[in-house]
């Protein structure tokens, strides 16, 4: 079977991203937010975050530390101390504000022969994108300290690959905050070792192989191999390089404190001579606005006399026109007053006629309650009269004694249907059955109903076994009243419905015409458009 490579790249010393700069660039170049002809905004798939990388970091490290900031500020006694904005505080100190994991599985020759075929390209791009969500879910879940921020996958580049930029988390710190942005918590050797080059590589393998049918190759000698004495040495090195870099870093804290206590020393002291400057000039102000003042009063005096004399001559103007406007509101007032009381002869007319058409309004709308009622009856009696001849059918197998079949190999049949909607099981006896809303047949004993057993017990035959009287509720034997089960004895409770729907359809006869000619007489037709009106 086919294997392709894969492999899993860290921003590191150049492509670190330790300044607000070189995350802006990142941010530019994977949601290509710049006109290019090598690159095309429309061949990239965002799986995670937004279009605003930046924006997607600084909410990372508004919900992961802000608590731990607050904690941090609240310990310090002095103002310059505090750490305001945290992402803001990072951009200045050269260290890593967040780190990018490249993606990539197959290489140029293999993509560009699974996009020689044109027409599914739409689908290999689906599956790419499907192979790097399951990578970046799986990244997710074995390194939950590394809070992915954004993540983008590109097609418009040699080979499909996928650009994922988070934040590493470390925490337990005694210095500075106890939970902060550390690369070298997050991406241990072990880490990079059974999770990114082992897990992360197997999870690919799974993944091609669902969607491409190709494995991913192991990994090669050279990448996280086990180690020459040589090679050793040199970790061993490097992990001393790290442990100066580390106590660096913290000289360099100091002294960017120490810069940033300064900077706030000289700002006070600017601060002081520019309020000294501005209150010698505030006095020369204060002298000349002092002459200016005394000339405006001067002026103002004058203008306020003739102010007062333009008033003295309005108020002599409005007292007449007071005059005026006191006969106008008398003569409103009568106006007002002969105009409620037509508006009150106006209600009291409209008061009566709402009356008469609420009392119409009743009165309609119980004739309508009353034909709906009727219409109601009508449908169900009708009913009742299609369930006629099998009330029949069953009436004459009882006069004749005879057992009744109620199914045939296709069902039931129709009176079988009727049969079992019908049927009353007699009390302690479920086999033994009546029917008494269906028929019954008047005898010397009294009122009868035939009681059948059900054979089979499923409803499908029926075999007469006696009688039931319905007043004394006992048994009757079959021999005891043989001749009176006759068709002029015979009660069809059923068949009573034939009679209720002519004289149903008798009275809607009746009263129809008597509700047309009461409808075309001239008072009620004056009533009903009087009624539309005032609707």
């Amino acid at each position: 079977m086919n294997e392709v490579s894969y492999s899993a790249h860290i921003s590191n010393g150049k492509s670190a991203l330790n300044s607000k700069g070189r995350l802006s660039g990142v941010a530019k170049h994977n949601l290509r937010k710049y006109r290019s002809k090598e690159y095309d905004r429309e061949n990239i798939v965002l799986l995670f975050g937004s279009t605003d990388l930046m924006r997607d970091v600084k909410k990372v490290y508004q919900d992961t530390f802000s608590e731990a900031l607050e904690q941090y500020n609240q310990k310090q006694t002095r103002a310059d101390r505090r750490i305001d904005d945290y992402f803001e505080h990072l951009s200045g100190k050269n260290q890593d504000m967040a780190v990018e994991i490249i993606f990539q599985c197959g290489d140029k020759d293999f993509w560009e022969d699974v996009f020689m075929e044109t027409d599914k390209e739409k689908q290999n791009k689906e599956n790419i994108c499907k192979v790097y969500d399951t990578l970046l879910e799986q990244l997710q879940k074995e390194m939950p300290d590394f809070k992915v921020a954004n993540a983008v996958v590109h097609f418009d580049e040699a080979s499909p690959h996928m650009h994922v930029v988070g934040v590493p988390i470390g925490r337990g710190f005694k210095r500075g905050l106890e939970t902060k942005v550390s690369k070298r918590s997050v991406f241990t050797p072990k880490t990079l070792e059974n999770i990114l080059q082992n897990s992360l590589r197997q999870t690919a393998s799974v993944e091609m192989l669902i969607h491409f049918g190709v494995l991913v190759k192991d990994k090669q000698k050279g990448k996280n191999y086990d180690l020459t004495v040589a090679e050793y040495k040199v970790q061993q090195e490097t992990k001393r390089l790290e442990m100066v870099a580390g106590f660096l870093e913290e000289k360099q804290d100091r002294l960017f404190n120490a810069n940033q206590r300064l900077e706030q020393a000289e700002k006070e002291v600017s601060e002081a001579e520019r309020r000294l400057s501005d209150t010698k000039t505030e006095i020369i102000g204060a002298e000349e606005d002092l002459i200016q003042i005394k000339t405006e009063g001067r002026e103002m005096k004058q203008k306020l006399m003739a102010e007062q004399e333009e008033i003295r001559q309005e108020n002599l103007s409005l007292k007449t026109d007071t005059l005026i406007l006191h006969s106008d509101k008398e003569r409103l007032l009568r106006d007002v007053r002969k105009a409620t009381d037509e508006k009150e002869q106006i209600q009291v007319k409209k008061e009566g006629f709402l009356e008469d058409i609420g009392v119409l309004d009743k009165e309609f709308e119980k004739r309508l309650d009353f034909i709906n009622v009727l219409d109601k009856l009508k449908a169900l009696f009708y009913k009742l009269l299609s369930m006629i001849p099998l009330v029949r059918e069953f009436a004459k197998f009882v006069e004749e004694k005879k057992d009744i079949r109620a199914a045939s190999p296709y069902g039931y049949t129709p009176l079988g249907r009727l049969l079992r909607e019908y049927r009353t099981s007699l009390p302690q006896h479920d086999r033994l059955v009546t029917f008494p809303e269906i028929a019954s047949w008047q005898t010397s004993t009294g009122e009868v109903v035939p009681v059948y057993e059900d054979y089979n017990g499923r409803g499908t035959e029926y075999r007469l076994a006696g009688f039931w009287n319905v007043q004394k509720e006992q048994a009757v034997k079959v021999s005891e009243i043989r001749e009176e089960i006759m068709p002029e004895n015979r009660i069809c409770t059923l068949e009573l419905a034939e009679v209720y729907v002519k004289a149903v359809e008798s009275f809607m006869e009746d009263m129809e015409p008597e509700e047309r000619t009461r409808e075309n007489r001239p008072m009620y037709q004056r009533q009903n458009e009087e009624y539309i009106q005032g609707r």
